[in-house]
């Protein structure tokens, strides 16, 4: 673990980790950060396109994901790897994990997510089938439910990464060289490797990636139906409050998250209580899911309406400095392997942000003091939450 702080806290340090500032004559190409980590001979490569699926056809990119992966995952078992392919609110995300020695093969499989795949009917089907069936079990199960319905309030531009009815009805006619056409910019790729490599290594490993496509099709409207036609059935009361906190320096509200998450949980011993902190390139959030007993919903209800101001009323610099630890310590924990440390880089990445935020905000998380926190709690308790709730299901004898 001191191994990987270390890492952590120098990722960006040393010169062969920082891609050169971009040239205004050069072609456009994807933006690649190396951290070399030579203590075992495997790599983990972590390719993302940012999430921009055509107006009309949202979740284009998801639906791409599953025509592509089994054929990405034949190719990279061949060399003992393994893959994942993920869809977050930033960046479609594919992950291969594989010996060092096999950089090439496996960079030069990655090339192939840049292009519209090639599907058959029943592949395409079957495709839309398993996106479809995601899209679905979203709005099944109450805690998915709770914070999708959240996220739809705080930030509407966020489509679900399987996106909407109508879009996959277009998708399924629509001719997906011309979608892809919509989607892809070398710029907008970001390349993170983890492992035993070096940058000059993977730069030529990723230097004949796919120019841009063209025009693609033409934007459509969509719209994501309304939550409240298909609340999920539960045993238990559930229910969300999420405040949209864009203007918040991010390791604050990070602290802030656990700080609040603590003094709940401290106070709601029979309820489970989740605080999260929202982050991607449509904003920030403070949100918070609460699951606990029909008999104890209005007791919690007020409990959590009043939990900023009883934060803000019995907050210290000690607890302060202790969720400030616990945030750095679970951010070590998290990113212990290749693929992890590669998610954390990325997701920086993928957010827009410049080389070396990672390391910064690990920093700042550090450096958070009573006033930082009392700031964000101001700006939080001046904001309307969105709300969101569902009620048990009750028995009814017969």
């Amino acid at each position: 673990m001191l191994n990987l702080a270390v890492a952590f806290a120098l990722a960006f340090a040393a010169p062969d980790t920082l891609p050169p500032p971009p040239d205004p004559a050069v072609v456009a190409e994807p933006a690649i950060v190396v951290l070399r980590q030579p203590a075992l001979p495997i790599v983990a490569l972590r390719l993302s396109l940012l999430a921009d699926d055509p107006p009309g056809y949202a979740g284009a990119g998801h639906l791409m994901q599953h025509l592509l992966l089994p054929r990405l995952e034949e190719r990279i078992a061949r060399v003992g790897g393994r893959v994942q392919a993920v869809r977050t609110s930033d960046a479609v995300v594919y992950t291969v994990v594989g010996p060092a020695g096999e950089l090439d093969y496996m960079a030069e499989t990655l090339r192939a997510v840049l292009r519209a795949p090639a599907a058959g009917t029943a592949e395409m089907l079957s495709a839309a089938a398993a996106v479809t069936q995601e899209r679905t079990a979203e709005r099944e199960i109450a805690p998915q439910y709770v914070r999708a319905a959240l996220r739809a309030t705080l930030f509407p531009g966020d489509l679900p990464p399987a996106g909407t009815d109508a879009a996959m009805a277009r998708l399924n006619t629509a001719r997906m060289d011309e979608v892809w056409a919509a989607m892809y910019r070398p710029e907008r790729v970001s390349i993170v490797a983890v492992g035993d490599v070096e940058i000059a290594g993977v730069r030529r490993a990723f230097r004949d990636v796919p120019a841009s496509a063209g025009q693609g099709v033409a934007p459509r409207a969509d719209t994501l139906r309304a939550f409240a036609v298909d609340t999920p059935q539960a045993t238990r009361g559930w229910f969300g409050r999420a405040w949209s906190a864009s203007q918040a320096d991010p390791a604050a509200l990070t602290v802030t998250t656990r700080l609040l998450r603590n003094h709940l949980r401290r106070r709601m011993t029979r309820s489970a209580v989740d605080v999260e902190h929202w982050w991607t390139h449509h904003g920030q959030a403070l949100a918070l899911v609460v699951a606990t007993a029909d008999s104890l919903m209005p007791v919690a209800r007020r409990t959590v309406d009043g939990s900023l101001a009883g934060l803000r009323d019995n907050l210290d610099e000690r607890q302060v400095r202790d969720a400030a630890a616990s945030v750095r310590r679970e951010m070590l924990f998290f990113a212990r392997t290749p693929e992890r440390m590669a998610d954390v880089l990325g997701a920086f990445s993928d957010r827009g942000e410049a080389a070396g935020s990672a390391q910064r905000f690990y920093a700042a998380v550090a450096e958070v003091t009573e006033d930082d926190v009392r700031a964000v709690l101001a700006l939080l308790l001046a904001e309307e939450p969105a709300i969101v709730e569902v009620a048990p299901q009750r028995l009814v004898a017969q």
